[in-house]
């Protein structure tokens, strides 16, 4: 636990360390990453088609459930061409959320959770919401 600790505290001295463009006052809290767009966060996705490892933000996992969303509802009344965009997004779908459970700090296989009824919906949900860790972890650069 002592380790763990002070692992966590090497990651966050550079943030208690950081200035304001000014160079005047501190920052009081761990600056946001930058906002990922709509179609920034399709091409992410599709350009780390089958990447499970590294980061993903919450705006490029939230974006591409849109997107996902969104066609999936436009072909889902064309049976054979339905079945067959649904298979196409199957994998990133599945690999931008592991990618974010990694930007959170947990391990990908964290995933299948949402596999019990109920309750792992909603741990699903809320770790998906979650802010990313302000730090560089074991799966990858901070990507703020």
């Amino acid at each position: 636990m002592e380790n763990y600790q002070q692992q966590g505290a090497q990651y966050q001295q550079p943030y208690q360390q950081a200035y304001d463009q000014q160079g005047q006052q501190p920052y009081t809290t761990v600056p946001e990453a930058p906002a990922m767009g709509f179609a920034d966060a399709v091409k992410s996705c599709f350009s780390n088609y089958a990447t499970f490892t590294g980061r993903a933000t919450r705006a490029e996992f939230w974006w591409w459930q849109l997107f996902s969303a969104i066609v999936s509802i436009v072909t889902m009344f064309i049976p054979f061409v339905g079945w067959l965009v649904s298979l196409a997004m199957l994998i990133p779908g599945l690999a931008v959320s592991w990618r974010r459970l990694h930007d959170m700090g947990k391990a990908g296989g964290w995933y299948f959770i949402a596999l019990v009824p109920i309750v792992g919906w909603i741990f699903a949900i809320i770790w998906y919401c979650t802010k990313s860790e302000p730090f560089d972890n074991r799966f990858g650069p901070y990507l703020g």
